[in-house]
């Protein structure tokens, strides 16, 4: 288990131990310099040991602790640079040494490494020379006679990367990684994790110099920092292609742990006297379960990133050749696109007295009187406030006015920050205080103030130009009172529907009406709404909504629950100025870990627009799932699909899209499905300069660390005159930074999505995440760029022709 003395090789450039030692009080006094207190007082403790000859405490007292302690130093005969490694004794380590050297570009010419007479400390000495060969070099090559490369020392410049460069390499992640690290050295995950760390400072180096070069590479060059550049694309295929390699080895590894306990059992994998209070503190096939989970999670996730890098690779090798596959986008109606393998629906016909199950959602026909539209978000300027969150309802308990009455006085806040519209909450009497449990639809005083504080807050809303949306929930609908069996089906007031009214799939409520048309809500009778008095009386219900009360848009709730030709049909009997529904559908998941192509659940959302007839729009759950999982995990690559568009449903159909980072339900106290909040800003910066109808949370625009920013972003999306059907060309989509130039576009295709904007009227370039990036330096559209919005980890510029005009 304990190495003994080993030489890897032998040579006249291993040094005399006088010599040796004399290398090593040196740089053991170099090192005292730097670090805390303690590294320098164990620093000085090595010095005194070594320079008195005592070899063997000098490694004891640099190095009794657990942590690594690396020192460097550049003897006088200028031929290599020597590498000291201090710390404890374990398998595997030497491996790591040796990989961690050959990744950041060095030779070792020699090496002497041993153990301490315990066996618990190793003391490990390399001689390096800089790679003439490496690729990756990070430092200028020693050239001789004008034109051969020779080896030569690590330039000093260079001691504290190098240092921190071998201390990463052998640092793990986190402490569970020692428990569950099997007895033998994995050379191939060894090797795997260091070739990822050099990739990154490679990248990392390569902008460094680009930098200090202006950006300005000749044709000859072999860097190269610009996103779009086939060699920056290689780049980050290599990188994620290394840190896939790790990840694979390390689910091996752990695999094969999870192997030993299910034949050996728990304690053969450990010796008792090696076990540390945190192994001892945790049950360990618990633990190591957990472990294998956490380790299949990152393959999955790195599995996703080759994919984005490998899409990201494919468009570049188009751009090049000039020879982009001009395939249409499944983006509008599947009446109106081709029939292939993944659309094998034809012109729909009409199904008069026949209904089909939503699973997924099939296109019904809907006959249309008049045209519809341009778009059921208004004018595609729209942008809209979500006016409560799950609480609001509370208002007059804890606050003491009604929440209509809040939304009153805020008024001219709300149209003064830019918004068009509203989407207030559940008009009618509810068994529930939010409104989701709808009783009496004509009964308009609810928990969130009274009818008549109701019409004052539409009138009061539409004084200052904003249009009042309801939030309709037609999916089901609570009774009163019961049947004779003690059912709870029949209905009081103006609509006193009966069991008829009600689907029968559930036995709990007697429905005797046909079977739902999609997902069965369980809570309460669910309508049926292929009964012809059913719809009449929702029809006439919204008339009165719009033209007696005053709303003039509708949030259809839950709308899986039922055909969306149903709320095509209300929708132009009513012709509300907005429209849009909440299909909330899962997206699509693999081992817990968020799959990179995400077609698939866009096209459901897409799918049930279609069956509305194209005149409602959807929330885009697409993209809300796609950005917090970018964000979360710093994964911005993400946001790019393999065609180059925005990956959510707003890059397929943009004008049917409505766009949102969280709502009552995903936050709020509910906190179903929370956006990062340490990256609400740059969630915003993404929707609001975006195609698509975007939409702000309430509880996001009254808060003090948000406001300033959304309010911000607000006001540029209004000037420049960002709407529904805007041209995105996306930029960069690496790990650490998304990119994109936004504006009107010169040729929208028939899906209203686009690539190619117009840079003869006003335009915006954004960015979000950590990484450097400008528009200025990128030289996008060869324009002079301003920044007029910016926060952390997010900005936005806009086109200074513009501004100054």
């Amino acid at each position: 288990g304990t190495r003994t003395t080993m030489t890897m090789a032998s040579s006249s450039k291993v040094k005399a131990r006088a010599r040796r030692l004399s290398c090593v009080t040196r740089a053991v006094r170099q090192a005292s310099g730097s670090g805390s207190e303690g590294d320098s007082t164990l620093a000085e403790a090595g010095a005194r040991a070594a320079e008195v000859g005592d070899d063997e405490e000098a490694v004891a007292a640099v190095s009794s602790r657990t942590a690594f302690t690396v020192y460097l130093d550049n003897p006088g005969d200028g031929q290599n640079t020597s590498i000291r490694v201090l710390g404890p004794n374990k398998r595997g380590e030497l491996a790591k040494i040796v990989s961690a050297l050959t990744n950041y570009g060095l030779d070792v010419q020699s090496s002497f490494t041993r153990s301490t007479s315990s066996g618990r400390t190793i003391d490990d000495v390399f001689y390096v020379t800089v790679d003439a060969d490496s690729g990756s070099r990070s430092f200028d090559d020693t050239v001789n006679d004008g034109s051969e490369k020779v080896p030569t020392q690590v330039p000093e410049s260079q001691f504290e990367d190098l240092r921190q460069f071998i201390l990463q390499a052998l640092t793990p992640p986190h402490p569970s990684a020692l428990m569950y690290t099997s007895r033998q050295p994995k050379i191939y995950g060894v090797a795997a994790e260091a070739e990822v760390l050099a990739l990154k400072r490679r990248g990392v180096v390569n902008k460094q110099l680009a930098a200090a070069a202006g950006g300005a590479f000749s044709s000859s060059s072999s860097l190269s920092v610009t996103s779009a550049d086939p060699l920056f694309m290689a780049s980050q295929l290599e990188i994620v292609a290394a840190e896939l390699a790790s990840a694979t080895a390390k689910l091996v590894q752990i695999e094969r742990v999870y192997a030993d306990v299910e034949t050996c059992g728990i304690d053969g994998l450990w010796d008792t006297d090696e076990r540390n209070e945190y192994e001892q503190s945790q049950d360990p096939c618990a633990a190591i379960e957990a472990e294998r989970a956490d380790a299949r999670a990152m393959f999955e996730r790195k599995l996703a990133a080759i994919e984005a890098a490998l899409a990201a690779r494919d468009r570049a090798r188009k751009d090049i050749t000039s020879v982009i596959e001009k395939v249409p986008m499944s983006t509008i109606s599947k009446s109106q696109r081709p029939v292939d393998e993944h659309n094998t629906l034809a012109k729909p016909k009409s199904m008069a007295g026949r209904i089909e199950p939503m699973a997924p959602q099939t296109p019904l026909m809907s006959p249309l009187s008049r045209p519809l539209p341009s778009t059921p978000c208004g004018n595609g300027k729209e942008i809209i406030l979500q006016g409560f969150n799950w609480e609001s309802c509370n208002e007059k308990v804890t606050k003491g006015r009604t929440w209509y009455e809040v939304l009153i006085s805020q008024a001219p806040d709300i149209a003064k920050a830019g918004f068009t519209s509203i989407w207030m909450p559940p008009p009618t009497k509810s068994v529930s205080k939010q409104g989701y449990l709808p009783t009496d639809l004509y009964d308009l005083n609810s928990f969130y103030g009274t009818e008549e504080e109701l019409r004052s807050c539409i009138a009061r809303m539409r004084e200052y130009n904003i249009t009042p949306v309801a939030d309709i929930v037609i999916n089901h609908r609570c009774a009163e009172a019961q049947d004779d069996a003690g059912r709870w089906n029949q209905y009081t007031g103006k609509i006193a529907w009966d069991s008829r009214a009600v689907t029968c799939e559930n036995p709990d409520f007697g429905g005797k009406g046909a079977r739902g048309t999609g997902e069965d809500y369980l809570p309460a009778p669910n309508i049926d709404h292929t009964q012809d008095f059913v719809r009449e009386d929702l029809k006439t219900w919204l008339k009165w909504l719009r033209e007696d009360v005053g709303f003039r848009g509708w949030r259809f709730d839950f709308v899986k629950g039922y055909s969306g030709t149903f709320t095509g049909e209300y929708v132009e009997e009513t012709r509300p100025f907005l429209s849009f529904g909440e299909f909330w559908d899962a997206c699509d998941y693999r081992d817990g870990v968020l799959e990179y192509n995400q077609d698939r659940h866009r096209q459901r959302t897409c799918d049930w627009v279609d069956s509305t007839g194209g005149n409602t729009a959807a929330f885009d759950f697409t993209t809300k799932g796609i950005l917090q999982e970018a964000l979360g995990r710093t994964e911005y690559w993400r946001l790019i699909d393999s065609k180059g568009k925005p990956p959510g449903f707003c890059g397929m159909w943009p004008s049917r899209a409505v766009t949102f980072i969280e709502n009552h339900d995903t936050g709020s106290t509910l906190q179903h499905w929370p956006f990062p909040s340490s990256k609400i800003l740059q969630g915003y910066c993404y929707i609001l300069t975006h195609p698509g109808t975007p939409t702000v949370f309430y509880d996001h625009w009254q808060d003090e660390k948000y406001a300033e920013g959304i309010n911000a972003m607000l006001e540029v999306r209004k000037r420049v005159g960002i709407t529904s059907r805007a041209a995105v060309h996306i930029e960069q989509a690496t790990a650490g930074c998304y990119a994109a130039h936004l504006g009107r576009s010169i040729e929208e295709d028939e899906s209203g999505s686009s690539s190619d904007v117009d840079i003869s009227k006003p335009s915006i370039c954004m960015k979000i995440g950590k990484e450097d990036w400008s528009p200025n330096t990128e030289k996008v559209a060869n324009k002079s760029w301003k920044c007029t919005a910016s926060g952390d980890g997010w900005a936005i510029w806009e086109d200074r022709d513009f501004l100054e005009t």
